[in-house]
């Protein structure tokens, strides 16, 4: 038993980097980008799983997680929903001509910070210290590194420290162009310095210059620990200019060496956007989602690729085990409606229109499929960040998405209001709170009738002196008085002393 735990324990674990925290003032800022970009890199090359910088940003976005510096919780947040299952952490320190940096590693299952692990030394040698810590912990956290001290940091030959400290300063530069004019004279300095070129690729991609990126990543020679990265980011350029062909060779060469669910993905959306026919995209998409079940992306592209290949039934299988994880999937309720109207089953689809009507009230006008439209879901990245996943009840995010109702409501936002309240109606119908919120929006836009609908179905199960007292007003604006009166009396009934109440009857 003991030696399956020394076992267990030398098997490393992903880790997530984190900038370190700057000292008072923010001295050299470029420090904090150097650390969390090289770092990981250093940690890959040693054969220890990291978070590549692109990916930990992915998830700050997709989790709503500001750019600051976090709190253990929220750490350990990340780090989950990336499957981390240590974070480094910590600070660094500037003074006159010297850095002194000092990381922690968390324990993400027992919330455990280690003792620190510290280096320090001249300013221009930031690189090599950042080398070093990465050393430090891969004899920490894994069995022998996959390669020597010395291959480390020869990796790094003929990059200056001009270049590593301009490159970091151009990752965290302000605005799209001056990161991307920053890491381009990183690369004026030091030519050779590859990981700055794919950051530049990655830049110039998202910016939506894809021919450019596509020429800059291809300037990354085989040999170079990035440039599976670069192949990669290579073919989202391909899909995104439509050069389908190239990109099915790109990502079918990647997976000949190493199959990965993000690779296949992109793969089948090439062929399928190809239109060659010999290998059938829902195919290889199956091979994606057997590796990666809980993705969400896949599983929507699979149900896509299935209605354009001519398999509504199946596709319709795949996607109706969608919309029950991700009931808010608007797009994926539409190819749900589409693959039950393929298939023939009018019925279903009827019913699915409803969800669709209430999620998406936009796309009630395109009923008939359109098998032309670019729905696919390309993956950024070999780590594709993934959603958490939404364990909530329809009656609990029912519930969310009303109090975000009453919210948008209170500020004056109507319309926002209405599209909020009409997601939580058609996952939990019988809430009586939705259709209060209902009557009101629809009272305030001036639906009367509608309004005046659901304030009755809030009021079937629920007697109300003051909803009684709005109904009554609402029948008074439209000119039906015995019928206001009569509300009126029923909210006295119910409170006498409702002042209001009381003046409406008493009004001739």
């Amino acid at each position: 038993m003991l030696v399956l735990a020394a076992l267990l324990s030398a098997v490393p674990g992903t880790v997530l980097v984190l900038p370190p925290d700057p000292p008072a003032g923010r001295p050299e800022a470029w420090v904090a980008e150097l650390v969390a970009d090289q770092l990981p890199r250093s940690l890959e090359f040693l054969g220890v799983p990291a978070i590549a910088r692109a990916d930990r940003l992915q998830a700050h976005a997709a989790l709503e997680i500001p750019l600051v510096s976090l709190t253990r919780a929220t750490s350990i947040r990340m780090a989950e929903a990336l499957g981390a299952t240590r974070v480094v952490t910590g600070a660094y320190t500037v003074d006159g001509g010297g850095l002194r940096l000092s990381l922690r590693l968390l324990d993400v299952e027992r919330g455990v910070l280690s003792a620190p692990l510290t280096a320090q030394g001249p300013i221009d040698t930031a690189a090599d210290l950042v080398d070093g810590m990465a050393w430090d912990i891969a004899l920490a956290v894994a069995p022998p590194p996959a390669r020597t001290r010395d291959e480390l940091f020869a990796q790094r030959d003929g990059v200056s420290f001009g270049a590593a400290k301009m490159h970091a300063e151009g990752l965290g530069a302000r605005g799209p162009a001056a990161r991307i004019r920053t890491v381009r004279r990183a690369l004026t300095l030091a030519p050779a310095f590859h990981p700055a070129r794919l950051s530049l690729g990655r830049l110039l991609l998202d910016q939506r210059e894809f021919s450019a990126a596509y020429e800059t990543l291809g300037r990354i020679p085989a040999e170079t620990p990035v440039w599976r990265s670069a192949r990669f980011l290579q073919g989202i350029a391909l899909l995104e200019v439509g050069r389908y062909r190239e990109a099915t060779s790109l990502y079918a060469a990647l997976a000949a060496a190493h199959a990965t669910s993000a690779v296949l993905n992109n793969q089948a959306l090439a062929i399928l956007r190809d239109g060659d026919r010999a290998t059938r995209a829902a195919d290889v998409l199956r091979q994606a989602a057997a590796m990666s079940p809980d993705s969400l992306d896949i599983a929507f592209n699979l149900g896509w690729a299935l209605i354009v290949e001519g398999d509504p039934e199946a596709a319709a299988f795949v996607l109706r085990d969608l919309a029950a994880r991700a009931p808010l999937d608007r797009h994926g309720r539409l190819l749900l409606a589409w693959a039950l109207g393929l298939a023939g089953r009018t019925g279903e689809q009827v019913e699915e229109w409803k969800a669709v009507a209430a999620l998406a009230p936009g796309f009630e006008t395109q009923a008939r499929p359109d098998l032309t439209r670019r729905f696919e879901r390309i993956l950024p990245s070999e780590r594709p960040f993934e959603a958490e996943k939404d364990t909530r009840t329809a009656a609990e995010l029912a519930a969310s998405l009303l109090a975000r109702a009453q919210r948008l409501h209170d500020s004056g936002d109507t319309d926002g209001a209405m599209k909020e309240a009409g997601r939580a109606a058609f996952l939990d119908p019988g809430n009586r709170r939705t259709h209060l919120l209902m009557g009101r929006l629809h009272h305030l836009r001036g639906d009367h009738e509608l309004a005046l609908n659901e304030f009755r179905i809030f009021l079937w199960s629920n007697d109300d002196a003051v909803v009684r007292v709005e109904v009554a007003l609402l029948l008074r604006d439209m000119g039906r008085g015995p019928e206001a009166r009569l509300e009126a009396e029923r909210a006295l009934k119910i409170d006498p002393g409702n002042e209001q109440a009381r003046r409406l009857v008493e009004t001739p």
